[in-house]
């Protein structure tokens, strides 16, 4: 395994790894699990907020529903080779159990509950970002409200939805363009931002709003 932080309890991260089949009573990960998806939950907006500025609630919804869900908290797991180290109980079918996305995705909030108890939510962060911030490049434009907006009208037979720049203001170094976007013969906007993708990106939203896209 290379989980990123030093315990300075180790009993909390071998509880992260303890499978219910390994233990009797309340001694296995599904109460730090349950911990631990509150903290990715936490943590994955803190940075949302800060890393998309433009963002309205409806993209930052789905961005993260897309990176705190069964399969890529998995992938998460399988970063850190969690696998490796979760303890199932003797005579359980071990590889079996450990292959489910569920159990992988359910140790990796039980050891982020585990640095978080351990440590405080300063580790956490520095030990999760990365990964998530890795995942997040993978699955950024599948939120992007170009793409939206292209994907609801190309759904619906229309047209392509065209970005143009009607106007820019300021100085060469601060210039904020506005853009319009033009669809089926409708214009929505103009949206304004300091770069043409982020003014486009905002024209998109007000287009989705408009036409009462989610």
């Amino acid at each position: 395994m290379n989980v990123p932080h030093r315990f300075r309890e180790p009993a909390l991260l071998a509880r992260a790894l303890t499978h219910p089949s390994a233990a009797s009573g309340g001694d296995h990960n599904q109460r730090l699990e349950w911990l631990g998806d509150a903290v990715v939950q936490l943590v994955v907006t803190e940075w949302l907020i800060a890393a998309e500025p433009t963002w309205g609630e409806g993209e930052m919804t789905r961005a993260r529903q897309r990176l705190v869900n069964t399969d890529a908290l998995a992938t998460l797991a399988d970063r850190w080779s969690l696998a490796d180290g979760v303890r199932v109980g003797k005579g359980e079918p071990r590889q079996q159990i450990v292959s489910l996305p569920k159990t992988r995705a359910d140790a990796f909030e039980a050891v982020v509950a585990a640095i978080y108890l351990d440590a405080g939510i300063e580790p956490v962060r520095a030990a999760i970002l990365p990964e998530l911030q890795a995942l997040f490049a993978t699955l950024g434009s599948l939120v992007d409200p170009r793409s939206r907006l292209m994907e609801w009208a190309q759904a619906r037979g229309g047209g392509t939805p065209a970005y143009e720049v009607v106007t820019t203001e300021g100085p060469p170094h601060a210039t904020i363009f506005h853009v319009v976007v033009k669809l089926d013969g409708v214009v929505h906007g103009p949206a304004q931002a300091g770069s043409k993708k982020a003014a486009s990106a905002a024209a998109a939203r007000l287009a989705l709003a408009a036409l009462g896209v989610e």
